[in-house]
């Protein structure tokens, strides 16, 4: 079974999950006000938003909170996952920027193994490789081996549009042994080495453990325009830019990329659409309709 993920946004009931909260305590109370909205609509695997970064203190004051939601995480047999913002970066080269960077991962990758129970699915942070020439690529390796192994056990690479190529990552992952998140819109963009679907995911897949179950992404690409909202009630009529992720999953793509994986690991999949839940739902009702032999494989 695939299990369907969503980030942070939940359209079809707002207001339930905001942004990035300003404290650890608020993070968690927005995830525990979630846990009821996932398990309602057998939703096991979720990306939450978090302050950044995560002090050893906050972990501290929020323990007792930590521990509750843990086991409550452990009876839905939900998978959790943290996305780094994306200015961050160990390939970046700024050595406060890269500090920066090495502290935020340290502190989501310890609430991660707290909230983690023994014999759980391992929960995730997924982070970006940042830029693909072999300067950056040798910070990133350096910065790497500084990690604990807490990080190393729950940091995973996606690739980009922008930075380094998937031949080039597949090489970063084999120097320090970080699992690559495969992207199907970012492969769609950027596939300099002409590599087919199933070769790209299959090669993603195989960097994971064999006790981790790998995670990947799936949007599809804006291609119609949109509304801006302006101050006093006005609105802006915008064309799609190259790359934005749509509202929600074109039923095509999900079938392309399920049909690659064929003969492969299973995996995670996390919908990364603007309409969060709402496109999960959505894909549920157009896989059911339009591909069912898919829809009993994906939950």
């Amino acid at each position: 079974m695939i299990r369907l993920g969503f980030a942070v946004r939940t359209v079809h009931q707002p207001g339930l999950a905001g942004g990035s909260p300003p404290h650890l305590s608020i993070a968690l109370t927005h995830l525990s006000d979630m846990l009821g909205h996932l398990e309602r609509y057998a939703i096991r695997f979720y990306r939450f938003a978090l302050p950044c970064p995560i002090t050893a203190a906050d972990l501290a004051d929020c323990q007792a909170q930590i521990e509750l939601l843990g086991h409550r995480i452990a009876a839905l047999n939900l998978r959790l996952g943290i996305h780094l913002d994306p200015a961050l970066s160990l390939s970046h080269p700024d050595e406060a920027t890269a500090a920066g960077t090495i502290t935020a991962i340290e502190g989501a990758a310890q609430l991660l193994a707290a909230l983690d129970q023994p014999n759980t699915t391992n929960h995730t942070l997924v982070i970006h490789a940042g830029a693909g020439d072999d300067p950056a690529l040798e910070r990133f390796t350096r910065r790497w081996s500084a990690l604990s192994a807490n990080a190393h056990w729950r940091t995973a690479i996606e690739h980009t549009t922008t930075g380094p190529s998937l031949r080039a990552l597949l090489g970063l992952a084999t120097c320090t042994g970080a699992p690559i998140v495969f992207d199907y819109l970012h492969f769609q963009l950027h596939n300099p080495d002409q590599w087919s679907l199933p070769v790209a995911l299959g090669l993603c897949l195989a960097t994971w453990p064999r006790n981790v179950r790998p995670e990947v992404h799936l949007s599809s690409q804006r291609s119609e325009a949109y509304l801006l909202p302006g101050r006093n009630g006005t609105t802006r009529v915008l064309p799609p830019r190259s790359g934005q992720h749509a509202d929600f999953i074109v039923t095509r793509d999900a079938i392309e990329l399920l049909a690659a994986s064929r003969g492969l690991p299973p995996f995670d999949l996390m919908i990364e659409a603007k309409a969060g839940d709402l496109a999960l739902l959505r894909l549920r009702h157009d896989l059911a309709r339009s591909a069912p032999e898919w829809a009993e494989r994906v939950g």
